[in-house]
């Protein structure tokens, strides 16, 4: 018993004479502490790899039960007008239809808001909204929506590739149908929360013609609050695919895929709905004094 005893003290004492050994040698030698913080942040990256991985491996492995719905075209027209350093407008018309011959029109939506930039990346909005919502079963009715909206952008680039994040809050007065009939609406106010991340990359570029070809990607969800969203943790999910084309500095035109994951709370139905975008980017610049931020509009997906 004495000797396991001095057996087990003896090992405790050669364990703790290691640990002081290494200890003073990462004391003794700032290079290899060095390593040592290196590999422990090489390991936090990795850590967030794996988790980044996870999630999608969590959403490949549990399909979303949906039906597919009409596809859909969307068309845009954005724009930006930059008269301060610190100060832009901006608005977008918004058309979506069904159909292209004939045109089955879904929805016209315009919207206009104040920006405000600063020397760091970020952007803050401020702006109203109205969408109308067109119902082909009821005698060409429109239901009518208006919002109004707050957003925060923040733009930054790796390496090559622009990278944006928006967070947008939306105060919603909507007009629903009360029942499946479709004989009666109400209206009712909902916030909505959305989250935007974007990449864009480019793909070949023509110094001589300023004619640039850029990839495109894109994922924003949506979240509501104040509102029965069902099933879903969120109800609605778009993501986006495609390429920027920028023939000149002010004049961009994006054709992208975009799928979406839409929920109906009042239908209890999850849709899935294949859409195809077409945007044309329009930026001004009337700026006349010396600019002091010099970060360049990136074309944003709205």
């Amino acid at each position: 018993m004495i000797k396991g005893k001095r057996v087990k003290n003896s090992l405790k004492s050669r364990y703790i004479e290691f640990c002081w050994i290494s200890l003073s040698k990462r004391i003794n030698n700032p290079a290899a502490a060095m390593k040592i913080q290196i590999r422990k942040i090489i390991v936090k990256k990795s850590d967030w790899r794996l988790v980044f991985l996870f999630f999608v491996l969590f959403l490949a492995i549990h399909p979303i039960k949906a039906q597919f719905a009409k596809p859909q075209w969307w068309f845009t027209y954005n724009h930006i007008g930059r008269f301060d350093d610190r100060w832009s407008y901006g608005f977008d018309l918004n058309y979506r239809t069904t159909g292209l011959i004939p045109l089955n029109s879904s929805l016209t939506a315009a919207r206009l808001g104040m920006n405000y930039h600063t020397k760091t990346g970020f952007r803050i909005t401020g702006g109203y909204a109205w969408f109308g919502t067109f119902v082909p079963t009821k005698d060409r009715i429109w239901l009518h929506e208006n919002r109004i909206y707050e957003q925060i952008q923040y733009n930054h680039t790796l390496g090559k590739v622009n990278l944006v994040h928006r967070i947008r809050v939306e105060q919603r007065w909507r007009q629903q149908f009360t029942n499946e009939n479709l004989d009666e609406t109400i209206s009712t106010f909902t916030n909505r929360y959305r989250y935007l991340i974007q990449f864009d990359g480019p793909i070949t570029e023509y110094p001589e013609n300023k004619t640039s070809l850029r990839w495109q990607l894109a994922n924003e969800f949506f979240i509501h609050n104040k509102e029965e969203v069902g099933y879903m943790l969120f109800d609605q999910n778009r993501t986006l695919a495609g390429v920027l084309i920028s023939p000149s500095g002010s004049l961009s035109l994006a054709v992208l895929y975009q799928l979406i994951v839409q929920q109906q709370p009042f239908l209890r139905e999850t849709f899935l709905i294949n859409s195809f975008r077409i945007t044309l980017f329009h930026t001004l610049d009337f700026r006349k004094r010396k600019k002091t931020i010099q970060i360049e509009e990136i074309s944003v997906i709205d």
